[in-house]
Order: C-alpha cells, then structure tokens, then sequence
C-alpha cells in the first residue's frame, strides 16, 4: 500500500496523462473498449486480463467483419477495418490492462504473431491523401471563396478557411480550437499563437503570421476582422457553430469535422467529389502552393510546424510527380547536348 500522500500524487499523474491524450484519439479508445467489452460480454469471454486466443479470435473479426452493430452504441458499424484501425483498437485495449495493473497482452506470442499476420493482409499502404484546395493551377481556394455567400455562416466560412489556409495550412482540430486570445495584431498583419499541435505534443508554441492581400475576397486579415465583428466574439472559441434557422452564433466551438463538411459542402458545388477533399485539404493545398510558388523548404517547415522534411516532400510528390520529376526532359537535353557534338 502506498501512503496517502504517494496515492494522490500517483492520481495527478495518471489525470496528466489523460490530459495530454488528444481529445480525437481518446474518444476513439472509448469506443474502441466499449465495443471490445460489449464483444467479450456476448461471447462470455473475461475481458481483462483477455486470453490472448480471445483477443487473437476478436482481432480478426474486425478484420474480416468489422465491429458487430450489437457492440456499437450509436450508429452503423463502417465494415471491416483496416490495419490502423485494428493497431488502434489493439492499443486502447493494451493501454487498458496496464493502468488497471494486468500485464499488457502487446507483446503476447499469439498477439505479435497476429500482428505480423494482419500487416500482410491488410498492408500499411497510407490511405488515399485527400485533393489540394491550393491557389495555383486550378486556383480552388479562390473558387471556393467565390462560392461563399455574405450570411453569418458565410462570413465564418471564409475567416475559417483563409485563415487556416493562410496560417500554415492548419490541420481542422487546430482551426476549432482557436481562440480569440490566440491571435494578436502585430505590425503588417495578425501573429496567431497555436498553443500545442499534433507533431508537437510537448506543448510548445508555433508562431504563425496572417498577412494581408490585395483582394480583400481573399484576405484571411480582414476576414477575420469582420467575423469578429459580425459575430459579436470578444473572446474564447474564434469559429463556432451558427444556429441555421436564425443565424444565431453559438457558444461551442464548431467541432473539427464542421471544417471538413463546409469544405465538402463547397467543392460540391464546384461539381466536385466531395469524397476527395476534406480539413486535410487546406494543409495540403498550402504546402503544394508554396512550393510551387518557390518558397523554401525551411520556409514551409516553419509555417506547418513539420520536423523533418519527409512528411512536406510527400505532399509535394503526390501533387506533382510528373511536373517536378527529375528525369522530366532529361532524355529530350541530352539528346540535343548530343546532336550539338560535330
């Protein structure tokens, strides 16, 4: 037994743990234990500490079935799952075991084996990167602005976008977690303070600039400005939801998926598969943006808040394979260089 003063500190660690879980991924562990605990309870099996031929046996029923509309508390189950949703489920119910004081089942025989076995069968091949909302080439950015109508939603709708787009290429959690405090004037535009991102979970800040543009159709500056304004927000959450029938801005924040739906809702209208873009769109559409429009790597790196290179790379070659390969017209120069010899 621990002293009651070990106790209570031991308590304040577990809830800082908690705490620095983002919030996405501790609803998924949830879910994640809830279905499992709903599983062994049909099947009458002991879900902590789990057999791992138990265990072995529910995995592959995700894989090949996905979950069972009986575990699933609300909605409709998605069909079976695929690899990073099985590692996932597999993690929330190891993490489980170990702050209940079972021996996690992670490292089980059966379990390692399991692994390995669905890693072939379902593969580790990201899944399809959703399309660039960019300025170059098709220009969908200033499409999209062109679609968006001058109501309270609108005018949240085009502050959003141009300022998560404009800002780095925001991810859709960091856009709806913004607020007021945040964003700060500063001489030639607004500095916006992102307090903790997804690369980054130790809690360090990225600075951000917002700059203005010309077109003020197209200015993340003076869009904010007159959301501000429009909606009447001193402080607290910046992009909230807004009341459809009486325009009436809402006190909670507009959830991170609001951001990928309006996008949606736009690109639809573009004649577009919505399908194909979502909040990811934005980061994208910058990253490739700027790098066609010739900043450089360390400049991009700084805006993203990416570590290495790698990641920002990736979304250049998606978007443009043919045009920035290097072996584009390199047979055609060598030919000439050729032809130039007597």
């Amino acid at each position: 037994m621990l002293p009651d003063a070990l106790v209570r500190l031991d308590q304040r660690a577990e809830s800082a743990t908690d705490k620095v879980v983002p919030a996405n991924t501790r609803r998924a562990y949830e879910l994640d234990l809830h279905c499992f605990a709903s599983w062994c309870g049909r099947h009458g099996v002991q879900a902590m500490p789990v057999p791992p031929r138990a265990l072995r046996a529910y995995l592959q029923e995700l894989a090949e079935k996905g979950r069972d509309p009986a575990d699933v508390p609300s909605g409709k189950p998605k069909g079976p799952l695929g690899y990073s949703a099985l590692i996932r489920a597999l993690s929330a119910i190891c993490r489980s075991h170990r702050r209940s004081g079972h021996p996690s089942p992670w490292h089980e025989p059966l379990i390692t084996e399991a692994r390995d076995t669905l890693a072939r069968l379902k593969g580790t091949a990201p899944k399809k990167q959703k399309l660039d909302l960019g300025v170059t080439g098709a220009g969908l950015l200033f499409q999209v602005c062109d679609l968006i109508s001058d109501d309270v939603r609108g005018v949240r709708d085009r502050a959003m976008l141009l300022v998560g787009w404009q800002g780095g290429g925001r991810r859709r959690s960091e856009i709806t977690a913004a607020r007021v405090e945040h964003f700060q004037d500063i001489e030639g535009g607004i500095r916006w303070t992102i307090p903790r991102s997804k690369a980054d979970q130790t809690g360090k800040t990225l600075k951000v600039a917002l700059t203005p543009a010309e077109d003020a159709r197209y200015c993340p500056v003076a869009a904010l400005r007159r959301w501000l304004a429009v909606s009447g927000i001193k402080s607290g959450f910046v992009f909230r939801g807004v009341d459809m029938a009486t325009g009436a801005v809402m006190d909670a924040p507009l959830a991170p998926v609001g951001v990928a739906r309006r996008i949606q809702r736009y690109v639809k209208l573009l004649g577009l598969d919505p399908a194909d873009f979502g909040g990811h769109s934005l980061r994208s559409g910058f990253v490739t943006s700027a790098h066609r429009r010739g900043r450089s790597m360390p400049d991009i790196m700084a805006a993203t808040g990416h570590q290495t290179a790698k990641e920002v790379l990736g979304y250049i070659r998606r978007a443009g394979l043919v045009e920035e390969s290097a072996g584009r017209g390199l047979l055609d120069e060598a030919l000439a260089k050729r032809s130039e010899k007597p």
